[in-house]
């Protein structure tokens, strides 16, 4: 877990209501768990992440780089 995970997870509860799909549809759980382990600076270290294609990508890098890199 931790804090980042925590962080992400958040996002990830908001996002799926933004978007109107469940929380898995945004990522699963093992795929943030990925990130905050990784802690990706950019898209090509977020895309080299599995589970994570070009329409995610897209979709959410953005918005995960900022919540990564604000630690």
């Amino acid at each position: 877990g931790g804090p980042l995970f925590d962080r992400l997870k958040e996002w990830r509860r908001q996002r799926a209501s933004i978007d109107g799909v469940p929380a898995y549809v945004v990522f699963h759980d093992s795929t943030l768990a990925e990130i905050a382990e990784r802690k990706p600076s950019d898209w090509a270290d977020l895309a080299s992440v599995p589970g994570i294609g070009p329409a995610k990508l897209d979709r959410y890098a953005d918005e995960v780089l900022a919540i990564v890199s604000s630690g």
